[in-house]
């Protein structure tokens, strides 16, 4: 009688069968498009306080090596550029997002694999197709565990995004079944944060662990480390402790036929805060620029949200940056000043300023459904946002906005993708601005070592 495979023997199989010239072009295209957004972040997020705390943690913690520490002249070994780059990535929140497990899959996995290319002196396509690897390898285990380990109040960006990373590094560096399954059993038997973290400097800890992880995990397997076959089923296994025993592996057998890149998407950020607040801030802006309103003209603005936000967004009077990407009262109160909400927004000047703190006491946050009359939209995410706004002069305002600019049922043109990329290259003057990063990275398979792509 033959053993029934475990979860994490289908998920080693399905890693050993990613081969770039089978993975379909658009989603390779996305893939790509999530790279180019993910240097930028990555670049802009290393001049973040909590980027550069994390940065000296690493130095005290890891090797000089050849790996890149992004937006800096620092090189470090594979650990300890994973950690600080996986850092940096998500250090200003501004990268980008996936329903599947909503997770933040980018900001993981790219640190990971770039690591292991650099350590290893890999051409980029094989940068690339670990990084799809890790994605779709991440988004496979989200749906088998289900949306229900992020309502259980895991982090999911840590705990799935650590086998995702682990999963992408076995793919760089060319390991076996074995070693595969392995590395993927090590990382996920240690993989974890809870949603605890937002707003502090743990959020953007816990993401750099999470490649780092990968990366160590790797290591560990090529030295003949193993790891339990049962991470996921055994009693005592990943499923039952984090997720009351949800979980269908058969979710695996779909990798490499359909892509959780495509479906449910990836949803690159306009704004660099929360997703939770995109809809609802883009719901505000419409009528702002509808009926060409000013701050000064609004007597109250009630944002009815699913739960989901409500749970995100949980900083009404925000008193640090940190705290301000999880409040829908800033990410309100920046459309209304300022128009927009972007990198030079999140300071603590702004925040303690008297026309922010006097928009924000005006702010109504409420849980609610969708209006009857928008449920029949197919534009409609799990973070919806609807506003109603009064004015001075006894108007009444309303807009719906079920899916905001920049997820994957709208995604950002190709135009507003470079304009954000050049100006996160830009932020706090970093060195890497010009043109010539933004062409690497978009003909990333091109480039003939993945040592040369920030050089």
């Amino acid at each position: 009688m033959t053993a029934r495979r475990t979860a994490i023997q289908s998920l080693a199989e399905a890693v050993m069968s990613f081969q770039l010239e089978t993975i379909p072009e658009d989603v390779l295209s996305i893939a790509k498009r999530c790279l180019v957004d993910v240097c930028g972040v990555t670049l802009a997020g290393s001049k973040a306080e909590s980027a550069k705390l994390l940065f000296a943690t690493a130095a005290e913690t890891y090797g000089i090596g050849n790996c890149d520490i992004v937006g800096t002249s620092h090189r470090m070994n594979a650990p300890g550029a994973a950690f600080a780059n996986g850092a940096a990535a998500h250090a200003l929140d501004f990268d980008d997002n996936c329903y599947a497990g909503i997770v933040h899959g980018s900001a993981v996995i790219f640190p990971a694999v770039l690591a292991m290319a650099q350590q290893r002196g890999e051409m980029g396509s094989k940068l690339l197709l670990g990084f799809v690897t890790g994605l779709e390898v991440e988004f496979a285990v989200a749906k088998a565990l289900t949306n229900s380990i992020y309502d259980k109040g895991w982090w999911t960006t840590s705990v799935l995004g650590a086998i995702g990373s682990a999963a992408g590094v076995a793919k760089v560096a060319g390991f076996n079944r074995e070693m595969t399954k392995h590395t993927l059993s090590l990382a996920a038997v240690g993989a974890g944060a809870t949603r605890a973290v937002r707003g502090t400097t743990a959020k953007h800890y816990y993401c750099g662990r999470a490649a780092e992880l990968g990366v160590v995990s790797a290591i560990a397997a090529k030295q003949g480390a193993i790891g339990p076959a049962g991470v996921f089923e055994d009693r005592s296994g990943l499923a039952q402790v984090l997720n009351d025993g949800i979980f269908d592996p058969t979710e695996f057998d779909a990798l490499g036929a359909e892509y959780g890149i495509i479906d449910p998407g990836v949803d690159i950020k306009k704004y660099p805060v929360c997703y939770a607040s995109h809809a609802t801030a883009d719901a505000v802006k419409e009528i702002m620029v509808a009926d060409g309103l000013q701050a000064n003209d609004i007597t109250s603005l009630t944002c009815t949200v699913p739960p989901i936000v409500a749970s995100n967004l949980t900083y009404p009077r925000p008193q640090t940056a940190a705290e301000a990407q999880f409040s829908l009262h800033f990410a309100i109160a920046s459309i209304v000043l300022h128009g927009d909400i972007t990198l030079k927004h999140l300071t603590t000047e702004v925040l303690s300023s008297e026309p922010m703190k006097r928009l924000m006491a005006k702010i109504i946050v409420k849980v609610g459904d969708i209006p009857q009359q928008n449920r029949s939209s197919n534009l409609i995410c799990p973070e919806w946002g609807y506003v109603e706004l009064n004015t001075q002069c006894g108007a009444h305002k309303c807009c719906f906005v079920g899916s905001p600019v920049g997820s994957a049922l709208r995604p950002l043109s190709n135009e507003m993708l470079k304009k954000k990329f050049n100006d996160c290259a830009q932020y706090e003057n970093c060195n890497s601005s010009d043109f010539t990063l933004y062409d690497k990275i978009s003909n990333i398979e091109l480039l003939q070592n993945a040592q040369d792509l920030f050089s």
